[in-house]
């Protein structure tokens, strides 16, 4: 029993080197790993191999994945049978819920592992899976001519790939080990320059926001000011040449235009179209606030505005389009989840760590949901999830008779 703990040690770190190492460049590989997680967490608690964990981090993760699921259900079920004919195609909308469902199992099984291994992995893993990617991102723009999408399918879900890669990249920078702070700055440097490439411009405060984070509260004791004026100007050169180099300039002008107040800038088609999606989708809210549409009526609903979205490239209008008022309340309550876990967690060791993880994550989806998905989507949902598990996991200190016959 011993042989097989040990196992799934080693598996469960195998496992996140891997979802993070190829998040960007293998794309649903993050969704794949966790359903493979899940499936086998599943198997060994059926069989009493590993045992159910109900307390601290794990049961407020729980609880938050659990409300949330119940609230998608509940307003599937007060606007079912309006858009589809058979009702098994409009039940086949529920499907993404079970990917959170399967988060519940597979906090069990990674809750065999250490947790100092759990959070050390992942900031050195979205390293090395940010300096990977580039690579194919610079081949995608300066050859192929495209938006840079690396493994992803899409440049957007590239993009919150690459800010969340880049911002926890910077948690080696509390490493005492030089070799690991010069790859957490490798990493923050490759995977900001990919959002770059990416030329999603609703991601480009990301790294820069968490880099401020970090800087202001975790090294402004370790370095002096004229060091923290040096990094800032560096940054500043960094971010010039990456937005010109890859060609997100055009894309930055009407955003700034528009915050400057220009009554008269030219729109870009892209832009145009979300403005008008939210314009009417706050009117659709503003008829159906507290019964919502449903999530399996949103796409019927984006149609007659005009388009033929799945959503409405805002994750906090979607949710209020799908659920109504509760509906943003559930999403909130999961969204931050993490970064309450981190917060309350056991001042220990990896406080630090486990709550710049919890930042990075929370920061990232935050700003995705302002212009894209937040949730129901493969990707955005693994590595949500992935990421949340692990702060939780972390945040629950173990006791003996948690993981049956571990002696």
């Amino acid at each position: 029993m011993h042989l097989l703990k040990r196992t799934m040690n080693e598996n469960n770190l195998v496992a996140i080197y891997l979802v993070f190492g190829l998040a960007a460049l293998g794309g649903s590989v993050v969704t794949i790993l966790f359903a493979a997680s899940a499936i086998w967490a599943i198997l060994y608690l059926s069989i009493g191999k590993i045992g159910w964990v109900w307390r601290d981090g794990v049961r407020a993760f729980a609880i938050a994945i659990i409300t949330y699921i119940i609230v998608n259900i509940i307003f599937f079920a007060l606007n079912f049978g309006q858009n589809f004919a058979s009702p098994l195609s409009e039940i086949r909308k529920l499907a993404p819920q079970i990917l959170f469902i399967c988060a519940i199992p597979v906090m069990m099984r990674l809750f065999l592992t250490s947790p100092d291994a759990l959070l050390r992995s992942v900031p050195r893993a979205s390293a090395v899976g940010a300096i990977l990617v580039l690579p194919l991102a610079a081949y995608q723009v300066f050859i192929l001519a495209e938006r840079a999408e690396g493994g992803s399918g899409n440049a957007i879900p590239f993009a919150l790939t690459c800010a969340f890669l880049s911002v926890a990249s910077l948690i080696l920078l509390l490493e005492d080990d030089r070799r690991l702070r010069i790859l957490g700055i490798v990493g923050f440097l490759s995977g900001y320059l990919c959002v770059f490439l990416s030329q999603t411009k609703g991601m480009m405060p990301v790294p820069l926001l968490g880099l401020a984070l970090v800087l202001v509260g975790h090294l402004r004791h370790k370095l002096r000011l004229s060091q923290i004026f040096m990094i800032v100007l560096a940054v500043c050169v960094f971010v010039a040449i990456g937005i010109y180099a890859s060609g997100s300039y055009h894309r930055l002008k009407e955003v700034t235009a528009l915050a400057g107040g220009a009554g008269d800038v030219a729109l870009s088609r892209s832009t145009s179209i979300r403005l008008d999606l939210w314009e009417k989708g706050l009117a659709a809210f503003a008829r159906d606030p507290i019964s919502g549409h449903g999530l399996q009526n949103r796409r019927a609903l984006i149609q007659e505005f005009g388009y033929g979205f799945s959503h409405l490239h805002n994750g906090y209008l979607t949710a209020l389009i799908d659920n109504g008022v509760v509906g943003l309340l559930g999403l909130v309550l999961l969204l931050f989840a993490p970064l309450y876990i981190a917060w309350k967690a056991p001042n220990d060791a990896m406080r630090e760590p486990r709550l710049l993880l919890a930042l990075a994550l929370v920061l990232t989806y935050a700003f995705g949901g302002l212009s894209n998905f937040i949730f129901g989507h493969d990707i955005y949902d693994a590595l949500f999830l992935w990421v949340g598990l692990i702060i939780a996991v972390s945040a629950t200190p173990k006791v003996s008779d948690d993981v049956k016959g571990s002696a």
